[in-house]
């Protein structure tokens, strides 16, 4: 018959395989995703970054069971716990139990939980241990949870496991499971309250028996949201190993928008095959070099590069190649310096920003320098109530060309209204006014293509793992629908197919992403 003890004291993660060889390295802060409209459809993109989010962050079934026991035991307290107070409350349970009241030594047999109440478990056929030392000793298989605020999050299984419940330091053998959003396996894991080591291992965002992409390590840190670590690594894309590292070091903090770490795979009609992958080499600290392979079926090889400079008041970028907007126009540095800031106030709803550049560039024939600098002020969404809200933005901007000897300069704004009727459908309009669009700018990279538009779309959830979205603009002074946009993104497991289809202009676009699962 099964029993339980509860104590509770008083106290208390051959050009393809050139391409993709040094790019399938696991990173748990994939860059924001941003999708190519020129319909205002990025508008929707926070729904797609929002969904990976929650994939990435979703408890295993065994953590959510844990939550739910540790809120039990907490509701069954007679007084409020005293965090600095320990040892914290902790529940055993099993089919026998055997404790030494004088030595503190335990062991338990059958169906064997250990719980401690700040969402920690232990879960085996057979544990022994002390409950003054809080160590335990698992000799077969066992499965550590760990769920506590400020620690690893955990869901490992593995074997010989020992581990200090009261400091969160432990070891097991022959392992695997998911630690922060990395899903890892290794012959040996050692676990710290705020990282996790992984011997002989592979670690990867796709859960799969298989993975879509991995990287296995001699040694393997994980410090979540700050940096993961790999020493004398091999790269893979399924069974087939695609290159080696002696060392890698993959950036996790939370919001860093750095170059993703796996190749893009896209078409267009205009390019042809497009195959993208970028590489961060650190020069100093904050100074980064950031190569680019990239190469098109219809044009060949269309590589670029930049060094990157970034700190508390903004990043500078000296950049020379080739360039593609999220319209699919192409422009070649030779060179440029870019500098971008930006900034929100914490105690207001207001951010504001600053851009500029000067280079030479070079797109059809022309050649210019080109010179150009903004100034952004944007308030966050404005709630309207039952789902909607309102966004506000305006800058003010001085292009020149020293081809044409021409300098724009003026107000730009726009009002988007965003409305979410369910978990399924989202819609949205947009009123834009640009000052510099492809009507008066001698380049159409990175410009709007109309003076005054109206832009309408929406988004729709078709099943677990189809989205559609359609997107229009409407221009004003022509008084012309110009643009009809259809996209479909569809998951395939850690693979992600995006496709575009432009109505007006009877063009297709398509994009293949690794994305977490």
């Amino acid at each position: 018959m099964k029993m339980m003890v509860r104590r509770f004291s008083a106290r208390k993660g051959a050009f393809l395989a050139a391409v993709f060889a040094a790019s399938c390295l696991p990173s748990a802060a994939f860059a924001e995703y941003r999708s190519s409209s020129d319909t205002a459809a990025d508008v929707l993109d926070y729904i797609e970054n929002e969904r990976r989010a929650e994939r990435e962050n979703r408890l295993s079934e065994a953590q959510e069971t844990l939550l739910k026991d540790t809120a039990a035991m907490q509701s069954e307290l007679r007084q409020p716990m005293e965090d600095h107070l320990t040892p914290l409350p902790t529940a055993f349970e099993g089919d026998e139990l055997f404790y030494d009241q004088v030595t503190g030594e335990f062991f338990a047999r059958g169906s064997v939980k250990i719980t401690r109440i700040d969402n920690r478990r232990i879960l085996s056929e057979e544990i022994k241990g002390n409950a003054r030392t809080q160590d335990v000793v698992v000799e077969n298989e066992a499965h550590l949870l760990q769920v506590t605020p400020g620690m690893v999050r955990a869901d490992v299984r593995g074997w010989k496991l020992s581990y200090n419940y009261g400091v969160g330091i432990g070891k097991v053998e022959n392992a695997e499971g998911k630690v922060g959003h990395q899903y890892i396996s290794g012959k040996k894991i050692e676990i710290f309250p705020d990282h996790v080591v992984v011997h002989e291992g592979r670690a990867t965002k796709c859960h799969a028996k298989t993975p879509d992409y991995s990287v296995s390590a001699k040694r393997i840190e994980i410090y979540p949201n700050d940096k993961m670590v790999f020493y004398d690594c091999d790269l893979w894309l399924k069974k087939v190993r695609v290159g080696h590292r002696d060392r890698y070091t993959a950036d996790l903090r939370p919001g860093h928008e750095d170059a993703p770490p796996f190749p893009t795979v896209g078409y267009t009609k205009a390019d042809g095959v497009i195959v993208s992958q970028d590489f961060t080499l650190p020069v100093a600290k904050q100074i980064d070099f950031i190569p680019t392979l990239q190469v098109t079926s219809k044009d060949g090889w269309k590589g670029k590069a930049e060094l990157r400079a970034s700190g508390d008041y903004g990043t500078l970028h000296f950049q020379y190649g080739y360039w593609q907007d999220r319209d699919d126009n192409w422009i070649r540095r030779a060179p440029s310096l870019h500098y971008t800031f930006g900034h929100h106030f914490k105690d207001a709803p207001i951010g504001w920003g600053v851009e500029a550049e000067r280079g030479r560039w070079y797109n059809h024939g022309i050649k210019s320098t080109h010179t150009y600098w903004k100034v952004n002020v944007y308030h966050d969404p404005i709630p309207l109530g039952v789902g909607a809200s309102l966004t506000l933005a305006t800058d003010y901007s001085v292009t020149t060309e020293s081809y044409n000897q021409s300098r724009i300069a003026g107000l730009s704004w726009s009002a988007t209204l965003l409305k979410k009727f369910d978990d399924r459908l989202t819609v949205y309009g947009k009123y834009s006014y640009s000052q510099v669009y492809t009507g008066n700018a001698l380049f159409a990279y990175n410009v709007a293509d109309y003076n005054r538009a109206l832009y309408t779309g929406f988004s729709y959830r078709l099943t677990e793992r189809d989205r559609v979205v359609c997107g229009t603009a409407y221009d004003i002074d022509r008084r012309t629908l110009n643009d009809v946009d259809y996209y479909w993104y569809h998951d395939m497991h850690c693979v992600q197919l995006v496709t575009r289809y432009r109505v007006k202009r009877d063009s297709w676009s398509i994009r293949l992403n690794f994305t977490p699962w």
